[in-house]
This record gives C-alpha cells, sequence and structure tokens, in this order.
C-alpha cells in the first residue's frame, strides 16, 4: 500500500523533473540491518552532497551504548532512526529521532554513523550517541534537505546537453533571447557592429554549456567556439522561422559596412571580436561601425547563387564597394598541431580577397590574435599616425613600426605562397563553382586541375598581400646572420614585380636606414608594365647617385610619378637635374618633394610639376657663373713691358 502511494505521488503531473527524480517525501524509510552501514551507499553521493550542518541547540539526548551488552539495535536511513531493538529499545530510543553525534564527532550521512561505530566494535569499547529527539526539527531539517536535492537535481538537470539545435529546449532560449527586428533589404546592407557582436557572445557563453559540437560531441565553450558551431546552435536555429539573416534578429534599420571581413568559419569566435576591437581601436572608427560579414549578412536558409554572371553580381563583391574596398583580413596563429593562416587555404576567402585586385583604392588590413593579443598590419600610417608624422617627423612611421614588430614572419610567409588551386571548401560544388569563375569557365561543368588564370590569381593575391607585410619585412636590418629575413625580403619584392597586371603601385621606404640596401629592395619592386608610381624615400640619407640609379630603373611605360625626397641633405641640384635627364620617356605628369634637401629654393618651389622643375632646370642653366680672365700680352707702345686683358664671361 505504501509502494502505491509512492507511485501516485511520482507520477503526478504538477512534479517537476527534479522532484521526480528525487522522489517523494512520503517514501517509507527503507530497513537497514544492524551494522550494515554498506547498504545504503546507492545514494551516497547524493546525499554526501546535502549535509546536514544543523546545529541543534535544544532537544538532544545522549546515550551510551556498551560493547559488552551486544549490538546496538539501531536501524537507520541517512541520519533518522527506522527502527530499534536490543540495546537501542530498552534505553527507549524511537524511529523518527536524528543521529546527531558519535563520541563528540558530528555525523552527517549513513556511512559516518557506520564508520563510527565500527570504530568503536573493533575497539572493543562502548561508544555515546546524542539524538535529536524534537520531531518538528527534525522534519524541519529534511524539507530542508529535500528542498537542496531539488534544487541541485534542477541544475543537474540544466547542465545535460541538448539533444540537438533543434531540441525545444534549445530554441525556446533563442526565442526568447533573440526577436526578429524586421527585413533589411540587400545582404550589402547588414553589417554587423561590435556591440552587437558582444551582445551575441554574452548570451552564447551564457547558454553553451547544454552545446555540443555536432560532429564531435564534444562541450562547447565561448573561448573554444567557432563560427561553423555558433551557425549550428544560434544563427540558424534563430533565423529559421523567419528565413531571415542574423543581423536582422539584432536591428530593423540598413547598417552600411566600413570595412569587409575575410575570415574562416574554423576561427574561433572570440578571436575574431578581439581582431574586430583592436582594428575599431587602431583606425579610430566609431563604435558603431559595420563591420560585414557573410554569416550574419547571409540568409542562411537561403544563401545566393549568383556566381553564373561573375563575380561582380555577388552579394560579396557588392558589400565590398560599400565599404569602398576596405577590407580586414583575419588570419589564425601558428600552433603546435596546424600550421598559420588558415583562411588562405579556404577558397571563399581567396576568392574575396580577390575582388579587390584590380581595385587601385583597395585597402587591406591583415590581423591575427597571438598570445590573447590582436595585432594588425596596415598598408600605410593610421590617422593617429598621421597626426604623430606632422608633429614630429619620423615618429609615425616609428610606432607602425613598433606596433607591426611582433607579427609572424611564418604567416606572412602565408600569405606570399598562396595557392587559389589547392584551396578548399565545405561544400565541393563550391569550389567548382569558384574556379570556374576564375578560370572563366561555363558552370556546372568540373573545374579544371590547372589553368593560366590560376597562376595569374596568384600572382596578384600574392602581390595584395605583399603591401600590406612591406614594410613590416623591409624595414628590418638586412642582417646576414638572419638569413630568413632576407630570402622573405627577395620574396616580397618579387611577389609585386610579379603581378604584371598592376598599373598603379604606391611604396613607402621613408625613415629607414640603409639606403643602399633600401633603394634596391624598391627597384626590384616595380613592375614592367607600371603608369603610376607614388613613391617615398624620404630622409634615408640617399645621394644624388641613388637618385639617377632610380631613375634609370624606372618602368619605360611610367606616366605619372609622385616621388618625395624630402630629409635627404645630399641631393644637390645637379643629382635632380640627371635624374631627369633619365626619366621614362612617357612621363607627363610628375610631383618632386624636396623639402629639407640640399637643392636649391627656386627647385623646391618649382617641384611640383614636370613643367616647373624642367623650369628651374633651365633658369639655372641661364644663370651659370661669372668667371674672371686675365690675359698677358706684350705691349705695343713699349718695349719689353706686358699688359694685361680683364675679360667677365658665364662659365657653364
Amino acid at each position: 500500500q505504501a509502494g502505491g502511494r509512492v507511485a501516485r505521488a511520482t507520477m503526478r503531473a504538477t512534479r517537476s523533473a527534479a522532484e521526480l527524480l528525487v522522489g517523494s517525501s512520503s517514501a517509507p524509510n527503507l530497513h537497514r540491518p544492524p551494522s550494515a552501514g554498506s547498504g545504503s551507499r546507492g545514494g551516497a553521493d547524493l546525499r554526501r552532497s546535502f549535509k546536514a550542518h544543523s546545529a541543534f541547540t535544544t532537544g538532544l539526548t545522549k546515550h551510551e551504548f556498551g560493547h559488552a551488552l551486544g549490538e546496538h539495535g539501531l536501524d537507520w536511513e541517512d541520519t533518522i532512526v527506522t527502527a530499534v531493538r536490543g540495546q537501542a529499545l530498552k534505553k527507549g530510543i524511537r524511529p523518527g529521532w536524528k543521529i546527531h553525534m558519535i563520541d563528540g564527532h558530528l555525523v552527517n550521512t549513513a556511512e559516518e554513523i557506520w564508520g563510527r561505530f565500527e570504530a568503536a566494535k573493533w575497539q572493543w569499547r562502548s561508544c555515546n550517541v546524542w539524538f535529536v529527539t524534537d520531531m518538528i526539527a527534525i522534519r524541519a531539517e529534511q524539507a530542508r534537505v529535500r528542498a537542496a536535492k531539488i534544487q541541485a537535481e534542477a541544475e543537474r538537470l540544466a547542465r545535460l546537453p541538448f539533444e540537438g539545435s533543434q531540441d525545444t529546449r534549445h530554441l525556446d532560449q533563442v526565442k526568447e533571447g533573440f526577436k526578429f527586428q524586421g527585413y533589411i533589404e540587400g545582404a550589402e546592407n547588414r553589417a554587423i557592429n561590435v556591440s552587437q557582436l558582444k551582445r551575441i557572445m554574452e548570451w552564447s557563453s551564457n547558454h553553451c554549456h547544454r552545446w555540443r559540437d555536432p560532429k564531435t560531441r564534444q562541450k562547447l565553450s565561448i573561448d573554444m567556439m567557432t563560427l561553423h558551431q555558433m551557425n549550428h546552435w544560434l544563427i540558424k536555429p534563430a533565423t529559421q522561422e523567419k528565413e531571415c539573416a542574423f543581423t536582422e534578429m539584432v536591428t530593423r534599420d540598413k547598417q552600411q559596412p566600413w570595412w569587409f571581413v575575410i575570415h574562416w568559419w574554423g576561427e574561433k569566435v572570440t578571436d575574431l571580436l578581439r581582431c574586430l576591437e583592436a582594428h575599431l581601436h587602431l583606425r579610430k572608427t566609431p563604435d558603431t561601425s559595420g563591420f560585414w560579414i557573410g554569416a550574419y549578412a547571409n540568409r542562411q536558409h537561403s544563401l545566393p547563387d549568383d556566381l553564373s554572371d561573375g563575380h561582380q553580381k555577388t552579394v560579396y563583391y557588392k558589400a565590398l564597394q560599400q565599404a569602398k574596398f576596405q577590407v580586414l583580413l583575419t588570419l589564425d596563429a601558428k600552433t603546435d598541431f596546424k600550421p598559420p593562416a588558415t583562411p588562405l587555404t579556404r577558397l571563399w576567402c581567396d576568392f574575396e580577397a580577390l575582388m579587390c585586385v584590380d581595385e587601385p583604392k583597395a585597402e587591406v588590413d591583415i590581423a591575427t590574435v597571438q598570445g590573447n593579443k590582436a595585432i594588425i598590419l596596415t598598408r600605410g600610417l593610421t590617422s593617429e599616425e598621421k597626426d604623430m608624422e606632422k608633429l614630429n617627423l619620423g615618429s609615425g612611421y616609428k610606432q607602425k613600426e613598433y606596433r607591426e614588430r611582433n607579427f609572424s614572419t611564418d604567416t606572412i610567409e602565408k600569405l606570399l605562397s598562396v595557392m587559389i588551386q589547392k584551396a578548399e571548401t565545405t561544400e565541393p560544388s563550391d569550389r567548382d563553382r569558384i574556379l570556374n569563375c576564375v578560370a572563366g569557365k561555363k558552370q556546372g561543368e568540373p573545374a579544371p586541375e590547372e589553368s593560366e588564370q590560376y597562376l595569374q590569381a596568384n600572382k596578384r593575391l600574392r602581390a595584395l598581400f605583399a603591401l600590406s607585410c612591406w614594410r613590416r619585412i623591409i624595414s628590418v636590418a638586412g642582417d646576414a646572420s638572419d638569413e630568413s629575413i632576407k630570402d622573405l625580403q627577395l620574396k616580397i619584392t618579387d611577389c609585386i614585380r610579379n603581378d604584371t597586371w598592376r598599373d598603379s603601385l604606391s611604396l613607402d621606404i621613408a625613415f629607414m636606414n640603409g639606403a643602399l640596401e633600401k633603394m634596391g629592395m624598391v627597384m626590384r619592386s616595380l613592375p614592367p608594365n607600371l603608369k603610376e608610381l607614388d613613391l617615398n624615400v624620404s630622409s634615408i640619407n640617399i645621394a644624388d647617385e641613388h637618385l639617377v640609379a632610380l631613375g634609370s630603373s624606372l618602368p619605360a611605360g611610367l606616366e605619372q610619378l609622385d616621388l618625395g625626397l624630402a630629409g635627404n641633405v645630399d641631393l644637390s641640384n645637379v643629382g635632380v637635374a640627371n635624374f631627369m635627364g633619365n626619366l621614362p620617356p612617357k612621363l607627363w605628369s610628375q610631383s618632386l618633394n624636396l623639402k629639407g634637401t640640399g637643392v636649391s629654393k627656386e627647385f623646391q618651389d618649382k617641384s611640383d610639376t614636370l613643367d616647373g622643375i624642367k623650369q628651374a632646370i633651365y633658369d639655372e642653366s641661364q644663370k651659370g657663373n661669372l668667371c674672371t680672365t686675365i690675359n698677358l700680352l706684350p705691349n705695343k707702345e713699349v718695349r719689353g713691358r706686358m699688359t694685361y686683358q680683364l675679360e667677365r664671361s658665364k662659365c657653364y
């Protein structure tokens, strides 16, 4: 009959799962044979978590159990007496009392009680037992212990993993955390800002203890979570009902991208956030600045298939246009288990970067996390570094070299060795589609294994990345003891020169040491078909002969030249004039910055234009130098005397 009551109690619909697992408070106490403490050990671990530390100050009674009088005659469950006989019966001990203390030691579990009795038994001595006889206090404590058990069981159930991303309990949590805000037309208008990403990260951190990797079933934490896993557990479940992009779950307004982010989905989401935060700080952009990230901007349940019309019709190119081809490439660092720069082995990443190679104003910042700190390479000076340069010449360049100095050369080596035909995609069909687009082949057919267009794409990508890495590598002193740096310097110059399709180039070696070495690297880097060149060689201590050599090495088809020569005090009018005599024949536009050099003020004032500097050279040639010539001649009138003749003329 008692068992029936237990069954009915545990089947009540009003009971929580935790109450059902803990059990009913009306369940009968199990009989425990004398001195058989191990009989209750099946639930010992659970009960041990709820030690009763209550201090009973009233209702205590003490009884001594003698060893010579036979067994103590007590049965108990937890610390509650369930049956009495022998000594216990004679002493008037009643079922329901609580065993509180044995030989001066508080006891909190059935095992501790059994252990104390066994110790007295094997030592052939009696033991003193304190009982709590206040039944009201005992029942109150039992209720507290039971409530604690139910609470702990509820917490344990809350830690159990969900069955999958479609678990109804998980979907309820997602719906509560993120509500649809409204559709935003055009994926290129669905950038996301750092504040919104932080909210996503915080919510995921608080809920991901029940998430498991969909393949390995490994428990997930926010510190190790990748975007693949974030997409599986949050992005797709949150957006499936409305078939929207995740950006549309956090805002209803268009958010224009300031920067287009190239990354791979296996990157840690925490590393990506570190890079974005560091980039915001470095570029001094507003906190509301949008980053275009495909995982959040695209509608993952209806991904666009728009490669058949070429890359310029894709949402990625449109987003790049919105961002004015300002790109942030995030790379993973080298570890003991894998090489660095995994995104370069992912075809979608390479393809997105390839869309920038024909844009002369494209700006690619490259970020990686090394030792939990984001390090970023920039193609030029940041706004803050430019301001420093205005106040103190050279300080901005020094700051740039300082912040980039720890960027891994292993990562740069990978950037200069990218091969798109070796890159991979998650979906095999994507690889054929992208490579066919690069090779100019018809969609729907297997992509060719090799193609001239692949080689062209590789050279163009390497040059694009080399320009962002330029100062990090070229500024390093060419120490003969470090052959790896010298090899990397040669490789970076080769990468830029091999981009024979490039017609516009900007290089900067201002304030670097080693004029001959650096000028040689510049001349080695110039692509043969260059038409526009912006070159800054300020304050590197070059002399006239270096400038003349530079003029001789300029590409024959060069049409426009902007050359910064400021701060090179050894340059003279003669050097500038000889440089002008070696310029390419097609050059029609030129600007020279000659401030702080040894040339005359007339040259400096007219150096902004090609015609101006030519006029200055002509004017200088017409000035010449006045010479005095003295001729000694026989005096015709006085025999034996000499007369002299004085003449002043120009000497050229």
